[in-house]
């Protein structure tokens, strides 16, 4: 792991290039084969194409070059076929979740020379044209974004981009609607196009980081430095695994908690001090429809802060 990380960080320094841009997809799969990961024949086809095209030409814009099969599942499911070159497979029995994908694809873009990653999870559908209208909109682009985010949708709901409020809460933007300032613009990993070297500045992940809130954290950090990211005009599905409370684990929950508390440290003072009330308003709702995830939640937080003791 130590070597993995040095690469990472001798990798990081790199600016990002006008198009082309070589992509390295990464897709995290848990628990599934690949067949019926959503995005698997978009990223296969995408492959077969850049087989058969050879030497790229200086007009192509994004075009996906390798991908990486990150597969957290006890056993080994998601093995791609022999005969299909430029896909790596790595199983992680121990679940290192995306945090631990993410550190892994930086340090294979880097051994690679691949500067763009397209993030997806087993649940996202990629529609055609996908990559044509991120490469418009970075060819267009006045000022190199360090992210590409495309509009994502649950059913119908839009679930990212989004806004953080000033009360730490994840608030989707309106279909359509100019982002909000950089500061403020977060997304959901999966479907978005990142900076490698970018990305891989900020690994590895904090501890408290391992799957949910990864991505809002990446956020924040890019907004933070001023890093630009840019909403670009596709549309695509995604179905959200923990929408309903009835379909959450005290695994899962555990995670989000662990994840949320690392991101809302790195907020200001109101979402912090708003904090504990919304944890209180969720203990409540937990109590009515999940009596299990109650008290869950309230072991977590005698735990933390027992901790801080």
């Amino acid at each position: 792991m130590n070597d993995r990380v040095a690469a990472v960080a001798s990798f990081a320094a790199v600016p990002p290039k006008p198009v082309p841009a070589r992509v390295l997809g990464v897709v995290v799969v848990y628990e599934r084969d690949l067949d019926d990961v959503k995005a698997w024949s978009f990223l296969r086809e995408g492959l077969v194409a850049s087989a058969d095209a050879g030497n790229l030409g200086e007009g192509r814009g994004f075009h996906l070059e390798h991908v990486l099969i990150y597969d957290n599942s006890p056993q080994s499911r998601a093995r791609p076929p022999v005969d299909l070159a430029a896909c790596t497979y790595v199983h992680d029995a121990s679940n290192g979740g995306t945090a631990a994908a993410y550190l892994h694809a930086c340090g294979l873009a880097g051994e690679t020379g691949i500067d763009w990653m397209l993030l997806l999870d087993q649940d996202t559908s990629l529609p055609a044209g996908f990559l044509a209208a991120a490469s418009t909109t970075l060819a267009s682009s006045r000022v190199l974004p360090r992210a590409l985010v495309p509009w994502v949708f649950h059913g119908s709901s839009v679930v990212s981009p989004a806004r953080v409020t000033d009360t730490g809460t994840i608030a989707p933007l309106h279909y359509g609607t100019p982002p909000p300032s950089v500061g403020c613009l977060t997304a959901i990993s999966s479907g978005s196009l990142l900076h490698a070297p970018t990305l891989a500045a900020h690994m590895p992940l904090p501890g408290g980081l391992w799957l949910d809130y990864v991505d809002h954290w990446i956020f924040l950090q890019l907004g933070s430095r001023g890093l630009p990211v840019t909403v670009f005009d596709a549309s695509l599905q995604h179905d959200l695994s923990v929408s309903t409370v009835k379909s959450l684990s005290p695994a899962r929950l555990t995670s989000i908690l662990n994840g949320e508390a690392c991101f809302l440290a790195m907020l200001g003072t109101k979402a912090r001090l708003v904090y504990p009330f919304r944890l209180a308003a969720r203990v409540l709702r937990y109590a009515w429809t999940r009596p299990d995830l109650a008290m869950h939640t309230l072991k977590w937080l005698v735990d933390r802060m027992r901790h801080r003791v």
